[in-house]
């Protein structure tokens, strides 16, 4: 007793050591993708920026103001007047310059350009038809085109990230024009964004920790309970001898005693097959909640973001916030079908058929999705069955995470799990190539198994859940393309 009682502690605590380094990697894998969601939309936002600066430059100038250009037909006064207009429009777009350029005799000149408070001081604005000598090929070709470009570039002034849209006038004059943000700005704010994904991971981590050190007392206090326990039976076992002294001549109560024991052992049995349902419940709650956890994280930043740029209304976050709630609600909905799946259940009672079936692909659905797992369904039976709901739940989740198992093992490439009601039978069918005959008898048998570190009890405890605790049946066959369950269970409550 005291063996079984240390192997079982010692694997709850292997399995919480792993859990714990699985919460890590996971924080860890949030925060990268965390970052990466909030750069990609930063990423978008400032190449609409720089869009929207360079389309109102164009605006702003007009397009006649290019066939004046190329004529030489500028003046001075109007030339100050587009600087300083520009330079209005580059402060109200949140971007560095906005600037505007025509090629001529094969080189390429400003026609109007922003230009930063300390320039205007100085007088180091770019005047009209200023060269720009610094002009590459590649801004050479651009006027070829009809298509906007971004890029990344480094001049007399800095590193900007810039685009260059060019366009034409009615007079088939090309120009183009562009606007700027330096590289330095926009490297702070991913920073930013960093740091806050930083701090918030810490938080949850600092949360994991402090449920760890509680997980690891709970687990100490264990150990001191496992003494106890010994203890215990020591003394329980010199009682024992003497009580089987005076038993050995009463045959009968012998065989009562022995009944008692094994219907005590099946117990311990379906509570250890339960045991390990709880640790595949924890990874199961894990992929359920991701997808709600990553979208909350998307929608604060949103907020953040629509808050930085004045955007920020009470209908977009009225939005947001029924966003945010219809998480924490699914959040809530799959923690209680959890809590009501371990729930002991007292007493048997008429369940639909389907319902139990519905209940367990509510539970399993997300990590068959992760393993590219396709199910068919086809509940038509009408049929309320008289049982223990969740032991029943279990048998037919053992049953499903048994076909997972052999696909994983035969590396099945398109796995398929078949579940259909008929009347009051479920049956359960898959495409892992089906169970050996010299085993196919074997596989109900307690310890029984067919994979390196299976313990046997799956397959066992089903059968036990369903012909001992119900006077039901299971069977198993194979088909073509795989075994196939069948569970009968009884619809009358005598």
């Amino acid at each position: 007793m005291r063996k079984e009682l240390l192997s079982n502690y010692y694997k709850k605590r292997n399995f919480f050591i792993m859990f714990l380094i699985g919460v890590v990697f996971l924080i860890l894998l949030f925060a990268f993708f965390s970052y990466k969601l909030v750069s990609d939309e930063f990423e978008y936002s400032i190449n609409s920026k720089l869009k929207s600066a360079a389309l109102n430059t164009s605006f702003i100038l007009g397009k006649d103001f290019f066939d004046k250009a190329l004529r030489g037909e500028v003046a001075s006064d109007e030339d100050i007047d587009n600087t300083l207009k520009l330079t209005k429009l580059a402060q109200n777009e949140g971007v560095d310059y906005v600037y505007s350029m025509i090629e001529k005799n094969g080189k390429i000149y400003f026609t109007a350009s922003s230009a930063t408070k300390g320039e205007i001081a100085d007088n180091k604005v770019f005047n009209y038809m200023e060269e720009y000598p610094e002009a590459t090929e590649k801004l050479k070709n651009i006027f070829k085109t009809n298509k906007p470009f971004y890029e990344v570039s480094s001049d007399r002034w800095g590193t900007f990230k810039s685009i260059l849209m060019p366009m034409k006038t009615n007079e088939g004059v090309k120009y183009i024009v562009g606007a700027d943000i330096k590289i330095d700005r926009i490297l702070a704010k991913k920073r930013e964004f960093l740091r806050y994904i930083l701090i918030f991971s810490l938080l949850i981590f600092t949360v994991i920790l402090f449920f760890a050190y509680k997980i690891k007392k709970l687990l100490k206090d264990e150990m001191v309970t496992i003494n106890n326990i010994q203890n215990r039976l020591e003394k329980e076992i010199v009682k024992k001898t003497k009580e089987l002294r005076e038993l050995n001549a009463h045959l009968e109560e012998r065989v009562k005693e022995e009944v008692k024991k094994n219907r005590e052992k099946d117990k311990q049995l379906l509570a250890r097959s339960r045991l390990a349902q709880m640790g595949e419940a924890i990874s199961l709650i894990a992929h359920q909640w991701r997808q709600p956890l990553s979208s909350i994280n998307l929608l604060v930043t949103q907020v953040k973001i629509m808050s930085q740029k004045n955007k920020l209304n009470e209908n977009n976050l009225q939005q947001c916030s029924n966003q945010v709630k219809n998480s924490v609600y699914y959040l809530n909905d799959t923690i209680d079908l959890f809590r009501k799946f371990f729930k002991i259940d007292s007493k048997k009672e008429l369940h639909n058929i389907n319902e139990i079936v519905e209940n367990v692909l509510n539970l399993q659905k997300i990590i068959m999705q992760s393993k590219n797992i396709k199910l068919e369904t086809e509940l038509k039976s009408d049929e309320k069955v008289y049982v223990f709901m969740n032991e029943i739940m279990q048998a037919v989740m053992d049953i499903i995470k048994n076909s997972i198992d052999e696909f994983e093992k035969r590396n099945i490439q398109n796995p398929l799990i078949k579940i259909k009601t008929e009347e009051n039978k479920i049956i359960i069918c898959d495409n892992a190539g089906g169970i050996d005959k010299k085993v196919i008898d074997k596989i109900f048998e307690p310890y029984f198994s067919t994979k390196e570190e299976g313990s046997g009890l799956g397959l066992y405890m089903s059968k036990v859940i369903i012909e001992e605790h119900h006077n039901g049946k299971i069977e198993v066959k194979n088909d073509k393309e795989g075994a196939c369950f069948i569970i009968t269970l009884p619809t009358s409550t005598q």
